[in-house]
């Protein structure tokens, strides 16, 4: 007996196959190699090398390309890590992506100071708000300020939000560095959910919403977040803070398990009344020594057209 085909609605939200949005890389960024659940990171003068799970292919370089690393960073079992270094590497020191700048510093996390797969998203970010300048940007889980710079570059008015002070006060000087230290920008230290359900509760509205949510985080004031639980109620009170036109909203996640279908699934209903189009994908680095591409990420971008 031959089967029928499906029989499908069309959606309010156009949607389209899930793309590969391969950063270009920069002059100052490069993924040297990966393999053995490890990359080879350049950052400027600087060669690391830190965990990468799921690139657990086998490397392209030499061993002794390596050992050539000025850091390397371990996970630890009773703390988020530590790094050990070959040669000397200085506390901070700055890079250049296009117009945004960047300050590097090793943490005990393993991180650098700036996602670099973000970068066609920032481009995407200082385009769109440049056609509309002066809208009302909300990023949330902020970190160093990447998507803070891109937007302010846009001519928004931002509302930059993260938990530590100290990574507030480092996206504060990474916005002096890009040349933002007079564009009207807040910088918010407060739990991302607390502060959007104020916010809600003011009524305030955004053009632009822009969210990465860590997998696991516990905020200084002990509130604890976990993305499979919480994020839901947050995205249902990110949508009331939406403007009457809005521009976008852009949601990114480096939880593994999470993949570009999950955060399909969590905006296109939440934003199906507002019509628009959906964009959503994994975001990759190409790699130098094997011209392969190493997952970095994935993404969900609502626009109005």
């Amino acid at each position: 007996m031959r089967a029928e085909p499906m029989k499908t609605t069309s959606p309010i939200i156009e949607t389209r196959s899930h793309t590969l949005l391969v950063a270009p890389g920069f002059p100052d960024y490069e993924v040297l190699d990966a393999g053995d659940g490890l990359k080879l990171e350049r950052l400027g003068d600087v060669v690391i090398s830190r965990q990468c799970a799921q690139a657990f292919w086998p490397r392209a370089l030499p061993e002794g390309e390596w050992t050539r690393a000025h850091a390397t960073h371990f996970r630890t079992d009773n703390g988020p890590g530590a790094w050990t270094t070959t040669r000397k590497v200085r506390p901070a020191w700055p890079i250049r992506c296009g117009d945004l700048h960047f300050e590097m510093r090793l943490t005990e996390f393993g991180h650098i100071g700036m996602f670099a797969e973000q970068q066609v998203q920032w481009g995407d970010i200082t385009a769109r708000l440049l056609e509309k300048p002066e809208s009302r940007v909300l990023n949330l889980f902020a970190y160093t300020g990447g998507s803070t710079l891109a937007a302010g570059l846009g001519k928004a008015r931002v509302t930059h939000v993260d938990a530590v002070k100290g990574v507030v006060s480092w996206a504060r000087a990474n916005a002096t560095a890009t040349g933002l230290e007079a564009a009207p920008i807040r910088w918010i230290v407060d739990d991302a959910p607390t502060f959007v359900a104020r916010e809600v509760r003011r009524e305030v509205r955004y053009d632009g919403i822009i969210l990465d949510p860590p997998t696991f985080g516990r905020a200084p004031t002990g509130a604890v977040w976990k993305i499979e639980s919480d994020l839901v109620p947050m995205l249902a009170n990110c949508e009331r803070l939406l403007s009457d036109d809005p521009g976008f909203v852009l949601l990114s996640a480096h939880t593994p398990g999470v993949t570009a279908a999950t955060l399909e699934n969590l905006l296109g209903p939440l934003l199906e009344k507002r019509g628009g189009r959906l964009e959503a994908g994994e975001m990759v680095h190409r790699v130098t020594a094997s011209k392969s591409v190493i997952p970095a990420g994935v993404y969900c971008r609502w626009t109005p057209r």
